[in-house]
């Protein structure tokens, strides 16, 4: 998605490349949710409702935080700031999931227990 929002700065002339960029974007994004999902189903097998409502208060704040934040940066430096700044944002993240893939992990169905 960060090479997506880089050739939409690049292309963001462009009807063509912007609508297959776009349609790829959607593609893509769209798909996101269902990694989380599945994600969480697998980490919490046995606490799947806390962690879900965790992850929806935890999904509607980024959506609050990166309009405003968005919006801030559209009105300063139009879109092409906007679509850089998300690249640097994808781009960093895409780093920590790499991070987290590679730390060592443990159980997390035990995580809440009080069995200790």
């Amino acid at each position: 998605m960060a090479f997506i929002a880089v050739m939409l700065v690049l292309f963001g002339g462009q009807l063509g490349p912007v609508s297959t960029l776009l349609f790829f974007w959607g593609l893509i994004g769209t798909a996101a949710p269902v990694g989380w999902w599945s994600w969480l189903a697998r980490a919490l097998p046995d606490h799947t409702e806390a962690g879900g409502g965790l992850m929806v208060a935890v999904i509607q704040l980024a959506i609050a935080g990166g309009s405003t934040a968005g919006g801030v940066l559209f009105d300063r430096s139009g879109y092409r700031g906007t679509f850089a700044a998300s690249a640097g944002v994808l781009l960093i993240a895409a780093v920590l999931v790499l991070l987290a893939s590679r730390a060592r992990t443990t159980p997390a169905h035990g995580a809440f227990s009080t069995d200790n």
